[in-house]
């Protein structure tokens, strides 16, 4: 038999719950312009009696028990939030390459008019002109070998600027990648921290189930401002990303980042930036295998241009305890295949159609996966730019191939090659390194009018230097132009003429920058499709978790009307009380 009390202590819970439902009301309306905040509900349940171990007992008799509240909960959508994050990360993937991208077309748009005034195209087509002229026209001949000679320096300091403004974005890209690594180090090392702290908070707040060999927690309740926090950075790294959450009977949140555990428990992953051989050196990304805690801090050194093996420090660990994200699976897939890494190092090392399976050096054949990446990013746009070196040098030297002078060194002895053959002057362009050697990786970079044509402008028109200057012979300049007309092979030595038919030097011009525009208007397209579905998404995700004003303003005036009828409730209990407790048994009153 239930107590004649117990209405009373039944209503007493229920105002107290009704307060509850107003505060959390309130803290959500409070929160409501809070970043991260997710809105909050009092879960509430109906009391049944427990009747020994065989289960409930809502007989009539002690029926009306009233309610409890479970615990304050949150108002997500695993499901969603994954969503969420996969097109995060593929938006900024492929906004990386979008921007860098954008800046690569204004380098070859056009160059700046207090530079050269011109644009790639066009300097070819002035060098083209000037030769022209100079073969056609019987006027000043010095003059007219000046032109030809000075269109032929503004087509190299086009070229070399183009690669100079190349280097400038590369080294941007860089720059922002290692800014994007520190980052991703930081959140890594809170998410660590927080991690500790959510399990501490699940003990202290007694939301806890013991097992035989630990603890399981309640996973729904707990620390919510700090899985708040929790979920925000996972949000921020996603955008970095492809990541991987799964939260654990402890409380705890195991991350995965480019498919390698980052985060268990307190410990903590770190990342660097590494940059292997060869030249131009590739952009990696290594994650430390070995777990930190805070008390094992680290060091991490990112190695820069410097053409040599880099460096892993790890304060109290080895360098070797790392594992390098940057490569594919063994079903060619990427580790790292999304987020803004991903595109730094699509932009970075990506050579297109000039991307080897295997790098030559010297005598050897050594492979390597990350030289491979098949994206047209900065260096395929500097290799088509090599390309048009390569061959324009190449060509144009070979009509002069007879007149080639040799190589002599400080005593005035011949220079020969490794095979003990004279190495010769190259007569009208050039593009050999400090060193002699003509490497495709820095054609752009070194390419200059030889020193041959450079001190003697009028040698296209009479190289052997035994005709009077006034005598006419364009046998040569015709030949330079023939040069120009003529339809021409495309590559680095390894590659010959990737993919493309032979095609005429100033139409190659014309097509780096159709090539970068197809491929930009690509890369548009993606992006506003993918940001089409990542605003759907986020929409869903918000009108789940956040606080909504109208939805918010109903709960509370559905609260105050259920606080109103529990006090209206324990007046008439107190009313029925009064009455049985001072009138009864008293014979004849009434």
């Amino acid at each position: 038999m239930a107590s004649s009390f117990m209405g009373l202590y039944v209503q007493r819970e229920a105002i107290l719950l009704a307060q509850k439902a107003l505060d959390v009301t309130g803290n959500n309306i409070s929160n409501i312009n809070t970043p991260g905040y997710t809105r909050q509900r009092l879960d509430i349940c109906s009391i049944a009696n427990a009747k020994s171990s065989r289960g409930y007992n809502t007989a009539v008799s002690l029926a009306g028990r009233g309610s409890r509240a479970i615990g304050v909960s949150q108002i997500r959508d695993r499901m969603v939030d994954r969503k969420v994050r996969t097109y995060s990360g593929d938006l900024c993937n492929v906004g990386i390459k979008l921007e860098t991208l954008s800046d690569v077309e204004d380098v070859f748009d056009s160059i700046e008019a207090d530079e050269l005034g011109a644009s790639f195209a066009s300097i070819v087509s002035q060098f083209k002109a000037s030769l022209q002229g100079f073969s056609a026209e019987n006027a000043d001949r010095t003059e007219l070998a000046n032109v030809a000679k000075n269109t032929a320096d503004s087509l190299v300091k086009c070229i070399v600027t183009y690669n100079s403004k190349l280097n400038n974005i590369s080294e941007q890209t860089l720059s922002d990648a290692d800014k994007t690594v520190d980052r991703i180090n930081e959140i890594f090392m809170e998410m660590g921290n927080l991690n500790k702290q959510i399990k501490e908070a699940y003990i202290s707040m007694g939301y806890i189930t013991p097992t035989m060999t630990n603890y399981e927690v309640m996973s729904d309740y707990g620390p919510l401002e700090l899985k708040d926090s929790m979920n925000s950075l996972l949000d921020e790294l996603s955008q970095y990303g492809n990541i991987e959450v799964n939260e654990e009977t402890d409380g705890s949140f195991t991350v995965k980042f480019a498919d390698q555990v980052v985060v268990q428990g307190k410990k903590f992953a770190q990342m660097a930036i590494t940059k292997e051989q060869p030249i131009p050196t590739e952009l990696e990304f290594e994650i430390t295998e070995t777990l930190l805690d805070s008390k094992d801090w680290y060091d991490l050194h990112m190695e820069h241009k410097t053409g040599g093996a880099a460096d892993l420090l790890i304060r109290g660990g080895n360098a070797g305890d790392t594992v390098n994200i940057t490569g594919k699976r063994a079903d060619g897939s990427y580790y790292l295949d999304s987020g803004s890494l991903r595109g730094y190092l699509d932009v970075y090392n990506g050579r297109g159609r000039y991307a080897h399976e295997e790098v030559h050096t010297g005598a050897d054949v050594v492979p390597d996966a990350d030289i491979s990446n098949q994206e047209k990013g900065i260096e395929y746009y500097r290799d088509m730019l090599n390309s048009f070196v390569k061959t324009a040098t190449e060509q144009f030297n070979a009509v002069f191939k007879d007149f080639a002078e040799k190589e002599v060194d400080a005593d005035g002895n011949d220079v020969l090659d490794a095979d003990g053959n004279p190495v010769y002057k190259d007569p009208i362009f050039t593009y050999k390194n400090k060193d002699g050697v003509s490497d495709f990786r820095t054609a752009a970079e070194n390419f200059r009018v030889a020193e041959t044509w450079n001190n003697n402008p009028e040698f296209i028109s009479n190289p052997t230097g035994d005709k009077e200057f006034e005598e006419l012979d364009n046998i040569y300049i015709n030949k330079m132009l023939g040069v120009l007309s003529v339809e021409h092979e495309y590559g680095d030595g390894v590659i010959k003429n990737p993919a493309k038919e032979k095609i005429g030097l100033e139409k190659f011009v014309t097509e780096i920058c159709d090539d970068l525009g197809v491929n930009l208007s690509t890369l548009k397209s993606l992006y506003n499709a993918t940001d089409i579905s990542l605003t759907t998404e986020e929409t869903a995700r918000s009108e789940i978790m956040d606080v909504s004003m109208d939805e918010e303003g109903v709960n509370m005036m559905n609260y105050q009307k259920w606080y109103n009828a529990i006090a209206r409730m324990i007046t008439t209990m107190d009313e029925a009380l009064e009455k049985l407790i001072n009138g009864t048994g008293i014979v004849g009153l009434r």
